[in-house]
């Protein structure tokens, strides 16, 4: 995590190919946005490639909003730490 504007979280992280499908993405997901939670963040964000759909179906399960960005092939999501939905 971290913040380059007041309130907001920035997320990253990467789960190797060989460990994906194994539900360790989506623990680090809610452990961060906690974590988050817990530092005072109002909103959780992250950017990734609009082909990864593994990521984007889990933080909209989470509970977070899509949207393009001006970089083509590229997508925000935003999460409200308090939107945190127990997926």
């Amino acid at each position: 995590l971290f913040s380059a504007e007041p309130g907001v979280a920035e997320l990253a992280f990467l789960v190797e190919d060989r460990w994906q499908g194994r539900g360790l993405g989506s623990a680090l997901a809610r452990m961060l946005v906690v974590e988050a939670r817990d530092l005072g963040f109002a909103e959780v964000r992250t950017s990734m490639l609009a082909d990864n759909a593994r990521m984007r179906r889990l933080l909209v399960a989470l509970g977070a909003t899509l949207a393009y960005t001006d970089d083509p092939g590229v997508v925000e999501a935003r999460l409200p730490v308090g939107a945190l939905v127990s997926a």
